[in-house]
This record gives structure tokens, sequence and C-alpha cells, in this order.
């Protein structure tokens, strides 16, 4: 079989966006790659800025659906671009479209992930590359990740900024129950359990998501820490040492109305864009978390905040 590969150059701030609307229409998920011009690698750490472009790259099959999805993919994007247009941001560009053979697409999609340093001492090695490629340093925390159709590939500004909140909790908090909730790739699920949480519970409302976390938490040796299902903050009643939610800023400020609150004393928030962060924290102070710390990179906030029992 043959594919059509279709990309999106576009910025970092709408990379995800971008690919929430694709992945239900294409095979094999959404990648998202940004390489830094001196070494055309995504290997950094989060305090090196890549200065190349960002480029979302998906495959459609060529077959009796290609145009199909062809047209589901492009309506998806003028949609978002409704929205993006009553924000006042600019459009994102229709796809740019090229057929590979079934062995470049294979070689291709692999190509867009490379290891990824993130928070301190975080390494993210994609499942097929080997270990000696990737190069682990001692001390380092090495997290093997196949994306699969999930958000979370470690690239992201949301995912960077919760890795190091949870390194630098977790430090103090060996043996911490910690409730992630929209866990999709299971990237801060399994990333808990190996810097020391007791019990980790990850939940997402895509079932694809909770299907590619599974398949990591297994490839990661963890799955005696982990439990990966499908729900929501309310999926459980138990209340936890940490809540991680790196959702979307509007979903973070209505669970907290449903009572998301009562799932802990402490909390790392994120998906939040700057011009967000300040209604999130309103609904923190009315579900009594009181802000401990604000983090930012590029235009994505992280808040860490705890609350009394």
């Amino acid at each position: 079989m043959n594919w059509l590969e279709l990309f999106i150059e576009t910025t970092n701030e709408l990379a995800e966006a971008i690919s929430d609307a694709l992945f239900e229409y294409v095979e094999g998920g959404v990648a998202i790659e940004q390489f830094n011009d001196a070494t055309r690698t995504a290997d950094r750490w989060e305090d090196e800025v890549a200065t190349g472009p960002v480029v979302v790259r998906a495959y459609l099959p060529l077959d009796e659906t290609t145009e199909q999805r062809r047209n589901q993919v492009e309506f998806a994007l003028r949609c978002l671009n409704m929205a993006l247009n009553e924000q006042h941001i600019a459009p994102i560009a229709m796809p740019t479209y090229r057929e590979v053979n079934t062995e470049n697409w294979a070689e291709k999609w692999k190509e867009t992930y490379k290891p990824i340093r993130i928070g301190r001492r975080v390494l993210i090695r994609p499942s097929w590359i080997a270990p000696s490629e990737a190069q682990a340093q001692p001390g380092e925390v090495e997290l093997v990740l196949d994306p699969g159709q999930a958000f979370g590939t470690g690239l992201h500004p949301t995912t960077q900024l919760c890795s190091a909140a949870l390194e630098d909790l977790l430090q103090a908090g060996q043996g911490w129950r910690v409730f992630d909730i929209g866990s999709g790739s299971a990237i801060l699920t399994v990333l808990a359990a190996k810097l020391g949480a007791s019990h980790v519970l990850g939940v997402d409302t895509d079932m694809d998501a909770v299907r590619t976390g599974v398949e990591n938490v297994e490839l990661n040796g963890v799955a005696d820490l982990v439990k990966i299902d499908q729900g929501s903050w309310d999926y459980t009643t138990e209340r936890f040492d940490l809540v991680v939610a790196n959702i979307l800023a509007p979903v973070i400020i209505k669970m907290l109305g449903q009572g998301m609150a009562a799932r802990g004393p402490r909390f790392i928030f994120s998906g939040i864009l700057d011009t967000q962060a300040d209604d999130v924290i309103v609904a923190m102070n009315t579900a009594g978390i009181r802000l401990r710390e604000r983090r930012q990179m590029l235009d994505w906030v992280c808040l860490i905040g705890d609350r009394d029992l």
C-alpha cells in the first residue's frame, strides 16, 4: 500500500490543537517535530530553545477512503480556523501532500521521533531506538515511549513543564500516590512511577489514549505501580497525594467547579495558555487551592498549588 503524507508548518502553540483535529482521520497517529537548526534533531534540554520550524505530520492510506479522509482533515482544520479567528489568531494553512510507499512511510514515521531530554534529568527514548543510540547519562530517568495516537511526546512545552514539576515535588514525596487526569500517552504517569511514586492512576476519556498508555506502562516495566483506565477526575473517590492535570484550561476550570479539588492536597495544572492562567487561578482559589508557583515556557503555563485537608 502507498500512503499520502500530509504536513503542516505551524507554531509550537498550535501544534497540539492541529494534532487533536487530525488524529481521528489518519493512520498511526500524528507526529510533531521541531528541530534545532544546528543539530537537526529534537534532542535538547528544556532551556535550549529549538529555533527550527514546527511541523505536524500524518499519513492517509491511498485507497478508497483517501478522498473522504482528506476532506475530513481539511474540514476539521477549517473548523479549527473558525475558532482561532474568534480569538484573532492567524489561520492554519491547509496541508501539503505527497505520496510515499509503505517502506518509506514506516521509516519516515519513525524519523519524526528522536530521543529528547526534558525536565532536568528525564530522557525520552522512542521504543524503536536502541538504548545504546539514545545514550542515557548517569542519573537520568529513561522513559521508553511509543506515542501512538495519544497526546504526549515530550516535545510540547506543557509536557516539559509538568515533567519538571513532577521531578521537584516527587523528590520530597517519595512513596506518594499520584492521580494523572488526561493521561494521554501516559508519559507523566510512567514518569511519576519512575520518580518514586508508590502508585499512579492514569485516566483518559479517549480509548486510543488508554490503549497507548497501557502499552507504554508495559514498555517501561512499571505495571506493578501503574493503572491506566478510561475515565475522568470522577473515576474514583480516592484521595491522592498529588494530582496532575495536563489538559486544557477550560476543562480544568470545569473540573474544579465539579469537585476535582477533593482528589488531593497538591496539584499540577498545565495545558494552559498564558492568557488563560488568571481564569484558572480564580477557579483554583474558588476550589480552595492556593497557588504556590507559576512556571512558564513560551506561551504555556504550569500552575502548582495545594489545599488544606
